[in-house]
């Protein structure tokens, strides 16, 4: 099944009031941050939206680097500090849970990483999840969680192979 959403950058139009994904940190980073971190250039938001502007999902992508430690010696290519990017948030509207449309707002979200990564560089990308059931979802997909966190991460060259197979 394809969604019948597309990525497309937040805008003005986007009405974000309605937006619950079931968890509040998300939603209120999306009603009072998104816009702000984009006019500061600190993280891009991409959403799914309805016909009139509803939101039906959300990421936000933001530049980080991060320690060496924790990590493989093929995740950091001998760096000690690592150029990555952050899948800072990713959420589904509440009404639209357990459709499998998780799977591919993130992989949509990957997609958009890869793309930036191609053009920018960088070496991986870095999610911090909210819970232990979050962290599996994104084990899930193929990345690794960073030993006693709920850090997680994939090289992006390893996503680019998980995108090749879907």
């Amino acid at each position: 099944m394809i969604p019948r959403w597309h990525a497309e950058p937040l805008a003005q139009s986007h009405e974000l009031e309605t937006f619950s994904c079931g968890h509040p940190a998300l939603d209120n980073w999306l009603r009072t941050f998104a816009r702000r971190a984009n006019q500061q250039n600190t993280a891009r938001t991409y959403v799914w939206a309805e016909g009139d502007g509803t939101i039906a999902a959300y990421y936000s992508i933001a530049p980080t680097a991060i320690r060496k430690e924790g990590l493989p010696r093929s995740a950091t290519g001998g760096a000690s500090l690592i150029p990555a990017y952050l899948l800072a948030r990713l959420a589904l509207r509440e009404d639209l849970h357990g459709q499998g449309l998780g799977t591919f707002l993130l992989l949509n979200a990957v997609e958009t990483i890869c793309a930036a990564g191609r053009i920018g560089s960088g070496r991986l990308i870095v999610v911090d999840a909210l819970d232990e059931t979050a962290l599996a979802f994104y084990q899930a997909h193929g990345f690794r969680q960073l030993p006693g966190t709920l850090r997680a991460y994939i090289p992006l060259k390893t996503a680019e192979q998980l995108l090749a197979g879907n």
